[in-house]
């Protein structure tokens, strides 16, 4: 077991798995607003997991890792490179590579070189997780038990620098879990586990901490659960995944705070992920065996409510990582 250690500020900008298949409804979903403008078809280029392995999709999808055991990629703010996850034996890196899977190079080293499977080396593996790089600059934001026993949130300011904590994700203790930054890069939005009464039970909240300041403000404090979540790229809206019972749906909420609002009635939905220009939302939605990407028009009324017009599959597959998520570029 790792000894704790407390983490530090380090100062300005340095500083569940989803239970997702539930019942399928066969109705048109109500919170489904068919009014919405449908703008231009869905473009760009997303990135996802099938099989162990990163593909794009940009109208037709081409696999470009030949690695087998790939997760969690996501753009560069250019969308020249991506950074993604590879998983060993009790242990977990973070690589980048060029937006054709070329030029693979590794940012961490998380397998001690010891005896796998020796109580050492379990003590000594770290894992690397829920990478996301900030679409201003170089800084890349993950969770990892560096240092601790629980996955907090650590930064890499910029390619090549060591890992620093954002200490105020340790405040109760609990594992972080999928981390996003703001547009401008100052502020992170992350899930946090939350325990009851009991250990039986946990759920997770979102959370926002401000990297210039180190103020950490409580965003959704749902006790069904709340996760995965995106801001979109005005910085108004964060959208999330809300647990109800068994069912998960899309919601957003304001990005400065506010009462969270519904968007979808689904019930099987996972890992929203914005278009580039914030006109439309995707997100998987359990098809069968696997799953399926559905992007929807994002818009909201003269009311200020948002809704999400009617979606459409971009593509599906046999073997999909949900839990992966997209990530969208032009």
């Amino acid at each position: 077991m790792r000894t704790w250690r407390p983490v530090v500020w380090l100062g300005p900008i340095l500083l569940l798995v989803l239970g997702i298949v539930g019942a399928a409804c066969g109705a048109p979903d109500p919170l489904l607003d068919g009014r919405a403008a449908p703008g231009a078809p869905p473009r760009g280029r997303i990135l996802y997991v099938k099989n162990g392995d990163v593909h794009v999709w940009d109208g037709d999808s081409t696999r470009i890792t030949d690695v087998g055991d790939a997760s969690y990629p996501r753009w560069s703010g250019d969308g020249t490179r991506f950074v993604f996850v590879r998983t060993g034996d009790a242990f977990s890196d973070l690589y980048v590579a060029s937006a054709d899977g070329s030029g693979m190079e590794q940012l961490t080293y998380h397998q001690p070189p010891l005896q796998p499977g020796t109580q050492a080396y379990v003590a000594q593996a770290m894992w690397a997780l829920d990478p996301v790089w900030s679409r201003t600059g170089d800084a890349i934001a993950f969770v990892s038990d560096r240092n601790s026993v629980k996955n907090a949130l650590w930064l890499i300011p910029l390619l090549g620098a060591d890992p620093v904590p954002v200490s105020q994700s340790t405040i109760s203790g609990e594992n972080v879990e999928h981390p996003d930054f703001s547009p401008d890069g100052s502020q992170i939005v992350f899930a946090q586990r939350t325990t009851g009464e009991s250990d039986l039970q946990r759920w997770t909240q979102l959370w926002k901490v401000d990297l210039n300041t180190g103020a950490l403000e409580p965003l959704v404090q749902s006790e069904q659960g709340a996760y995965a979540p995106a801001w979109s790229p005005d910085g108004r809206w964060i959208a999330y995944v809300g647990r109800t019972g068994t069912a998960n749906d899309i919601w957003v909420v304001p990005a400065d705070g506010g009462t969270p609002i519904q968007l979808t009635h689904l019930g099987d939905v996972a890992s929203p992920a914005w278009s580039p220009d914030g006109t439309y939302l995707a997100f998987f939605r359990a098809d069968g065996a696997s799953f399926k990407a559905v992007a929807a028009p994002f818009r909201v009324g003269a009311d200020g409510v948002p809704a999400l017009g009617n979606p459409e599959t971009l593509f599906k597959d046999d073997g999909i990582d949900a839990v992966s998520g997209m990530s969208w570029a032009p």
